[in-house]
């Protein structure tokens, strides 16, 4: 479960399984369901007695290979998809796996990219795979949507954090390029975003990494990735619990 996407049929098959020993303790005659199976998954704290669900835990599982493929630069099996499937800019995940028939193992794993990648930040190093607007590295969102306005008149929206820092001795910093001059009621916008992106160098002798943004630490765990795919805390009534 921890490398193959589960089935429905056979997550259904395990969760009865669940179902009967936890209601029936073993027993050989069918004892009924007190509880809906979803509530018993929920964590203790939300009101649940804290059995995983199947299907969420399986999307954490392979959502951790994703992580790992971010971050393993140089590991061997890294290198054989890598070579199968191609990558994308940036190097952080594979190309969208497009095979027609049946389901691979990678094309399951990569499935689950995009809302990993929705939870990540970038940690700027060297800035050679971190986009300068498109990419989350010094605000929860990209400057992009932080500053549409001035994204819009950008000449490097497509530029790396690396193109648009001024490594010389004599002048370093921030050096973003756009098509016109600035009205007066843009000083003050211009100001912020100068202000955000100043807050941040690049290390030139440092790899870019990715961040998990749901822990303090910024190391991914599938224990957090789990919590956020849980649902919320539930309000507890008679028809929830027992069914009408």
């Amino acid at each position: 479960m921890s490398l193959f996407y589960l089935p429905r049929k056979v997550r259904l098959r395990l969760e009865k399984i669940q179902r009967d020993f936890l209601w029936g303790g073993g027993a050989i005659v069918p004892r009924p369901h007190l509880v809906r199976w979803n509530l018993v998954c929920m964590e203790k704290r939300k009101g649940g007695l804290g059995v995983r669900n199947l299907a969420l835990m399986n999307k954490a599982l392979l959502s951790k290979w994703n992580w790992r493929f971010a971050n393993d630069r140089e590991a061997f099996w890294k290198k054989v998809i890598s070579q199968k499937y191609g990558v994308e800019e940036g190097d952080w995940c594979t190309r969208a796996v497009s095979e027609r028939y049946g389901v691979g193992l990678w094309k399951a794993i990569r499935n689950e990219w995009l809302f990993l990648k929705s939870r990540l930040a970038y940690q700027v190093g060297n800035g050679r795979r971190v986009k300068f607007w498109k990419d989350k590295w010094c605000s929860d969102e990209p400057l992009c949507e932080s500053f549409p306005s001035l994204y819009s008149i950008s000449l490097t929206k497509d530029a790396w954090v690396s193109e648009v820092w001024n490594s010389e001795s004599d002048g370093e910093g921030w050096t973003p390029l756009f098509s016109r001059a600035f009205n007066d009621w843009e000083i003050a916008m211009l100001e912020c975003f100068m202000l955000k992106i100043q807050a941040i160098k690049v290390q030139r002798e440092e790899d870019d990494r990715v961040v998990w943004t749901a822990s303090k630490s910024g190391d991914f765990s599938i224990k957090s990735l789990y919590s956020i795919l849980e649902p919320g805390e539930a309000h507890l009534s008679p028809v929830m619990v027992f069914g009408e």
